[in-house]
């Protein structure tokens, strides 16, 4: 594992800005540091698993980088990712049942065309609708993904973790966070969980996200105990 912390190798947090609460007495709630090391564990364990599954699909060793845990309000999504234009691929699940939340792994658009042309090598084309059949290459790997790292987390937490059909994605990260985030306005301060990865092949790289609510976040940590 990379000793380092990245946010989708190629984007940077602006933390300047944003709040990380440690009191646990206060009104809202928040996470003290061990917590948050407990949460960020978990999502540690369910990218494992997930990134064993890409490794198999890509053929190749994958890496993981340390992952992060921020709490934030829905409006510092504004401010929390720097590089805003970068185009990136990839999919999202909501969760619902015992937790509430949301679950994403995107690549930047660069390294979702070297898997779609590791996947379109050898075949044949014709008739095909190249921008469909790329799209539906990137939703299917990254459902695959998804679905491990939801099928972990459900596994640790004795609970079973109910998620929509993956959706396919493409936008810049903070258009696509801002836009989960917005419809979760109502939960005040969110737990986002990431954790950045590296195929080793053809330098593939990504992150996983889980976006969740405190409630969430305090049925995790009581589950672990």
């Amino acid at each position: 594992m990379f000793s380092n912390r990245v946010f989708l190798t190629g984007f940077t947090i602006n933390t300047k800005n944003v709040k990380i609460a440690v009191a646990m007495k206060d009104k809202n709630q928040m996470l003290t540091f061990e917590q948050i090391d407990t949460i960020k564990e978990v999502g540690n364990i369910c990218v494992g698993n997930s990134t064993g599954i890409l490794s198999q699909l890509l053929g190749s060793k994958v890496e993981m980088y340390l992952p992060g845990l921020d709490i934030l309000a829905p409006k510092q999504m504004a401010e929390y990712i720097k590089e805003k234009g970068k185009l990136v691929y990839g999919v999202n699940a909501q969760i619902a049942s015992h937790l509430q939340g949301a679950i994403f792994l995107l690549f930047p658009e660069g390294d979702s065309l070297k898997i779609i042309d590791k996947f379109i090598a050898g075949v044949n084309t014709e008739g095909l609708n190249h921008t469909q059949f790329g799209i539906s290459i990137i939703k299917e790997i990254g459902g695959i993904a998804l679905f491990s790292y939801i099928n972990t987390l459900s596994s640790l937490i004795k609970k079973l973790i109910l998620s929509s059909v993956p959706n396919f994605l493409s936008g810049t990260v903070n258009e696509l966070l801002q836009l989960v985030l917005r419809e979760y306005e109502h939960w005040g301060n969110v737990c986002v969980v990431h954790t950045a990865f590296r195929e080793i092949g053809m330098g593939v790289e990504g992150s996983f996200y889980l976006i969740l609510n405190k409630k969430s976040a305090d049925l995790i940590l009581k589950a672990l105990k």
